[in-house]
């Protein structure tokens, strides 16, 4: 679906960015002690500063859709998935140490490959340089979206759970904390994990981007392998 709809995968990022700053205000007024700490005005600006990126691209996209993003958003969504396990597995799975790093590690090298590879698809498909930028970008937002949504959702749901783990129990008696009680150290951490995984995606799908680039234009002159459209606003494929 992602691949035949041309504004699908501008709309699912729109979509999940506004999921993100929902969940975001959400988590604040639910905690709202979690802004009491000195660093938490340059955690809302630069949260702040990455949704309106997010939602600029995505709404830059739905204005004029083009091929490579539909590849780049379903491998973005892939890789949030992959993230996902990665994070649930070091946090209410309560899997046992060895378990939690062999998931965690495995799944994190997974959303990473994927995250790069969307770009190197991308161009080896059309063999065009700018579809493989489009699909590695888009490949970088919709994982971070993904990401952050969940990282978000599952510690406002699990937090009690969260909070018998010995890990993160000694995180918050360690004084480093300025909140109040545990649930709100949980919550602000996951957002500002989240907030990483808005940055560190977002990269991921641009050196992706650079390489797919590079890959597409190695290629020129060879035939591709999915006949590529021309780039009208109507009716192009992903």
């Amino acid at each position: 679906m992602l691949l035949t709809a041309p504004r699908l995968p501008a709309w699912s990022v729109l979509a999940g960015t506004v999921a993100a700053a929902g969940l975001t205000g959400f988590a604040l007024l639910r905690f709202p002690h979690g802004l009491d700490d000195p660093a938490a005005p340059i955690f809302v600006v630069a949260l702040c500063a990455l949704l309106v990126l997010y939602l600029a691209l995505a709404a830059s996209a739905l204005r004029r859709p083009r091929v490579g993003r539909g590849l780049g958003a379903l491998v973005g969504l892939a890789a949030g998935a992959a993230w996902s396990v990665e994070i649930w597995a070091g946090g209410p799975a309560m899997l046992d140490r060895p378990v939690e790093r062999a998931v965690g590690a495995t799944f994190a090298l997974l959303a990473v490959a994927l995250t790069v590879a969307a770009g190197v698809l991308a161009g080896v498909r059309q063999r065009d340089a700018a579809a493989a930028v489009r699909g590695g970008l888009f490949a970088g937002l919709a994982s971070g979206v993904v990401t952050f949504c969940f990282i978000v959702a599952m510690t406002l749901t699990t937090t009690g759970v969260l909070a018998t783990r010995a890990d993160y129990r000694q995180q918050f008696a360690s004084g480093h904390s300025h909140a109040p009680d545990i649930a709100t150290f949980l919550v602000t951490d996951a957002l500002a994990a989240g907030v990483s995984h808005l940055v560190i995606n977002l990269v991921l799908g641009l050196v992706g981007a650079g390489l797919g680039a590079l890959t597409a234009i190695g290629l020129r002159g060879q035939p591709a392998t999915v006949d590529a459209q021309p780039e009208r606003a109507g009716g192009v494929r992903g």
